[in-house]
């Protein structure tokens, strides 16, 4: 029978490896955190001994993420690079999990179901989540370790084996350099459970049986051996703490002080399907079948510890769908773990019993009472099922991104990777969109720093700190918060020397283009480059925080040396002690005699269950089929899903078949209306309230929908009406309205600009005659003004140039002291590139918030400084953008008493996506009093023109607080006067005059029109 349970394993080994070791080798660039700890391994190869990385946050200390596997993959990458090193370690993890449950297993189940138990480890689909979706390699490492080191630590307790403690407290070292967080919760999931069986053991042996083993002989056991354990508990905290103590010591000094960023595992996995998915239903996978077996196997006496534990774990992994898992951790505590580690654990304890439900179906007692009470084939069958069941279960889970994609489309970072070592590009920092975890494949590849990065711990940047953003990157999905934060970065470029972005979501080119950025090119790989004009670059020298020599030589020597030790420890004391281990640490479980229906009453449940669940899923399969058209409800929803996801061929099926346009006519319509709605806009929520219709099948619908886009949210309204055919729904086609340009072709003359760079192609050297001169530009005015307790500087600027120029803006707060408030950049409230003599109104809101010392301060809320006094610097650039300027308005007028209404009209060759209108109002004595931005949602194609609306603020309630001066405007370094002087511009602002349009007796409004550009082509 031992032979047997050998060959079980073995066979275990061999399946492990090939599925996972064949599978991960395409499964592991898409998951989670896989390129993340290539990043920190590519750290530790090229400078193994160094504490500090600066690509990241503006720079970070590695000893803030325990670094045992990470030197491995280091280790292995000088040999065979860095992926093939993840993978190599990754299949040895597979193979040491997979011995892990074996002989965990067999302390609870014995030898038999401990063979099952290993094969079904393989299987599980908790397991194959945490490698093949998230990538998390070093909890993972963590986990193998600590379940190899739990048998060691029961035959120490129960047969007092010396030198079985040292084994097992060398894995737990080896599981806390790999994984701290493993080690402390484990010990409580893991080791005290197994701790609690040697001590039951005990005392089972002294009263001759199980049975006879009260709660007082417990006590009085536990009460013998407690001295022991208390000493080994101390070791573990000590051992812990010194082989990753510059950890706790970072921690310590350094610790975490952020915004808790959302997760899903906190959500009602009720209410959000998608997170219950996730981190319930595929880590318990088919083991939700054998529920009523497991609880019922746990609140045996011998069982009891463990199952105390395998139930708290499967509480607290159930996130925020009941309050309980936040009253027991506490609000810091919930906000800050990610409660699926929970599930987890309770999933990979319970896998010694899911074993021991399979011994019994398929050798033991259930498949003698199956096979006797309905026959050989139904046994047969339903075992059949169920075995199905676990391996396709496994398979899905393993190939879950061919299902759902988890990340964006491979990217190829060599193009990238080139730019940035091309003409010290890298002499800046750059920051990528739309990468997801790729973001850490690129940092690897390249030395250039980012102002992102991948590991939220340890971001200091206040920017990032006090927002529940976890990246930049994928700001989008995060809504007002993450964008909100992704434009500090865009605004303030050059407090992070940020120069370069590169792009891969055209959702963030508005905010981008507004807010000054410059598109360089598109590289092969279809990224797209964008640059900031005039950010310096970064310092020779820049700020790091050091640690202690010894704790770098500790950081750099400890964990890869406990991994050898430890190694050699298990091996040494395994081959010695090999054959006295087979004889006398067998694990033999009596079950009592039962009544064939109490055995069965588990199994009755199990298949109760199991057939509800199929004929549920077949249910909601066959709901699902026609499931948007089952109710109005539905299908409004679905279809504006689809035009969010631009799934148009599937959003065109829910129109009347009998009614609709060819699909080739849906989508030419559709092509007709471009903008930033329907091209940068993600939708938030929808409202939907319904009128009857005239006929019982027929109905209204009335939407308001709310979009989210980098620079503003919009609010749409639309009329739909729906059709009832038979059992479904189906929307009613729209009409649109149709309208023939006057010009069948248009010719446009246009004037160019290059700004050519660099005459000689010499990389580490500028010539001063290769430096073009900054253009001249002239503040015309700037004023503090106060409208319902906000602060904003206002101002025009002018071109006296015969170049464009590039305008960068900063407004300085002071106090009535004259210290400095805050120092806040122009956003998109100005136009960024001026044609020669072209002129621009800005406003500058006054944000204390976004001050670096402001934002570090305790208490955010604080009651907000007035500024009294301010001061304006404008810098210039030549610039080589060509902008497109065939626009204009007409028909502008007031309707009512607060609406400005008029049209915007395109008048030249191309097709304008994302106008901008910039209204400035002025009083009768031209004096700027306010600037507000407005974008229309839809674009605007050749020779046609587009109506706006917008209210008027109320600009009675605006004051001015003080008007600059040639000392607090600045232009390029210097004074307005001095400016003024050197370069013979006149003062008088009437020289410049405005041409607003006179709207009443005491409001004048200017409007400024930028656009974005697609394409010369007008669909």
């Amino acid at each position: 029978m031992q032979q047997k349970n050998n060959r079980y394993f073995y066979l275990a080994l061999l399946i492990g490896l090939m599925l996972h070791g064949a599978t991960l080798m395409f499964t592991f660039e898409g998951t989670y955190d896989a390129f993340v700890h290539l990043f920190f391994a590519n750290h530790y190869s090229e400078n193994w001994f160094e504490s500090w990385n600066y690509q990241w946050y503006t720079g970070f200390t590695v000893t803030s993420y325990p670094p045992l596997v990470h030197q491995v993959i280091a280790l292995l990458s000088k040999v065979v690079g860095l992926k093939a090193g993840f993978l190599i370690w990754s299949f040895f993890i597979v193979l040491v999990f997979i011995r892990g449950v074996y002989v965990f297993s067999k302390i609870w189940v014995g030898e038999r179901a401990a063979a099952y138990a290993a094969i079904l480890a393989v299987f599980s689909t908790a397991f194959g989540e945490a490698l093949h979706i998230f990538g998390q390699l070093p909890s993972i490492t963590g986990v193998a370790f600590l379940l190899n080191a739990c048998p060691e630590l029961y035959w120490w307790l129960r047969k007092d084996l010396r030198y079985r403690l040292l084994t097992g407290l060398s894995l737990l070292a080896m599981t806390s350099t790999a994984h701290h967080v493993t080690t402390i919760f484990g010990m409580v999931f893991f080791v005290l459970p197994t701790l609690g069986l040697a001590v039951m053991n005990r005392s089972a042996e002294k009263k001759q049986g199980e049975q006879n083993v009260h709660f007082k002989d417990i006590f009085r056991e536990v009460f013998k051996v407690l001295p022991r354990v208390i000493v080994f508990g101390l070791t573990v905290i000590f051992i812990t703490a010194f082989v990753i103590f510059p950890y706790w010591y970072w921690s310590k000094s350094d610790p975490i002080t952020q915004v808790p960023i959302p997760h899903g595992s906190r959500d009602s996995f009720l209410e959000v399907t998608s997170s219950g998915l996730v981190f319930f239903l595929i880590p318990w996978g088919m083991m939700l079948f054998f529920l009523p077996f497991l609880f019922r196997e746990i609140v045996r006496k011998r069982n009891i510890f463990v199952g105390l534990s395998i139930s708290l774990a499967f509480l607290l992994g159930t996130g925020g769908t009941t309050p309980l898992p936040r009253m027991m951790l506490g609000e810091t505590a919930f906000n800050i773990l990610t409660l699926d580690r929970f599930t987890y654990w309770a999933s990979l304890l319970s896998l010694p019993f899911w074993g021991a439900f399979f011994y019994e179906l398929l050798e033991g007692r259930y498949k003698n009472f199956l096979q006797d009470k309905f026959g050989y084939l139904f046994r047969f069958v339903l075992t059949g099922a169920l075995c199905f069941g676990v391996l396709v279960s496994a398979l899905s889970v393993i190939n879950f991104q061919n299902f759902r994609a988890t990340q964006p489309d491979k990217i190829d970072v060599l193009p990238i990777v080139n730019f940035l070592e091309r003409d010290k590009h890298d002499d800046w920092r750059y920051l990528t969109l739309g990468f997801g975890d790729q973001v850490a494949w690129l940092s690897t590849n390249t030395s250039a720093l980012s102002v992102d990065g991948n590991y939220h711990s340890v971001r200091r940047l206040p920017e990032m700190t006090t927002r529940a953003v976890e990246r930049l990157e994928n700001a989008k999905y995060l809504g007002t918060e993450g964008i909100l934060s992704l434009q500090q970065f865009l605004t303030s470029p050059e407090k992070y020397n940020l120069k370069f972005i590169f792009s891969n979501d055209k959702f963030y080119d508005p905010v981008l283009f507004f807010y000054g950025w410059k598109k360089l090119q598109q590289l092969e790989n279809n990224i797209i480059i964008w640059e900031r004009n005039d950010v310096p670059g970064l310092a020779s020298v820049l700020p790091r925080k050091n640690i202690p020599d010894i704790q770098r030589l500790m950081w750099g020597i400890i964990p890869i040396s406990v991994l050898i030790i430890g190694l050699l420890i298990n091996l040494w004391f395994g081959l010695r002690y090999y054959k006295k281990q087979k004889e006398d640490q067998k694990v033999i479980l009596k079950y009592a005699a039962q009544k064939t229906h109490k055995l069965f009453w588990g199994t009755y449940t199990i298949w109760i269950i199991a057939f509800a669940f199929f004929i549920g899923t077949g249910s909601a399969y066959i709901a699902y089929k026609n499931y948007d058209h089952t109710t109005p409800t539905n299908l409004i929803e679905a279809y504006f899903h689809r035009l969010d996801f631009k799934n148009f061929r599937k959003a065109y099926t829910y129109f009347n078949p009998e009614t609709r346009p060819s699909l080739e006519q849906y989508l030419m319509e559709l092509s007709l209306e471009g903008g930033i709605l329907s091209s940068y806009a993600k939708l938030d929520t929808i409202d939907i309230a319904f009128t009857p219709g005239r006929e019982p099948e027929k109905l209204t619908a009335n939407v308001t929908a709310s979009w989210l886009t980098a620079l503003s949210s919009y609010q749409t309204t639309h009329q739909i009406e729906l059709t009832k055919k038979g059992l479904f729904w189906y929307i009613e086609p729209f009409e649109l309205e149709k309208r023939t340009p006057p010009d069948k072709f248009i010719r446009r003359p246009s004037v160019d600009f290059l700004s050519h760079g660099k005459r000689k192609p010499i990389a580490n050297k500028v010539e001063k005659r290769d430096i073009l001169d900054r253009p001249d530009v002239y503040i015309i005015s700037a004023s503090l003004m106060e409208k319902e307790g906000d602060y904003s500087v206002v101002g025009q600027i002018i071109n006296t140039d015969n170049d464009p120029a590039f305008l960068a803006v900063e407004v300085a707060f002071y106090d009535d002291a004259g210290n400095e408030l805050a120092r806040n950049n122009v956003q998109d409230l100005i136009a960024h590139v001026l044609y020669p003599k072209e002129t621009t109104s800005f406003k500058v809101d006054y944000d204390p918030f976004g001050h670096q010392k402001i934002a570090e301060a305790d208490n955010l809320d604080s009651t907000v400084i007035q500024p009294h006094h301010f001061a304006v610097f404008a810098r210039s650039l030549v610039s080589g953008e060509s902008f497109y300027k065939h626009t204009g308005v007409q028909t502008v007028r007031i309707e009512g008493q607060h609406t400005l209404k008029g049209e915007v009209v395109n008048y030249g060759a191309q097709q304008i996506i994302v106008p901008q209108l910039l209204f400035s109002y002025y009083d009768t004595d031209h004096q700027l009093l306010w600037v507000e931005p407005y974008y229309p949602q839809g674009g605007i194609r050749s020779q046609r023109k587009k109506p706006f609306s917008i209210k008027i603020p109320d600009l009675n309630n605006i004051k001015i607080l003080k008007n600059g001066n040639d000392d607090n405007l600045r232009i390029n370094g210097v004074s307005r006067k001095l400016y003024r002087e050197n370069q013979f511009i006149p003062i008088a602002p009437d020289l410049y005059p405005t041409a607003p349009f006179q709207l009443n007796d005491s409001i004048m409004v200017d409007i400024n029109i930028s656009a974005q550009m697609a394409s010369q082509s007008d669909e």
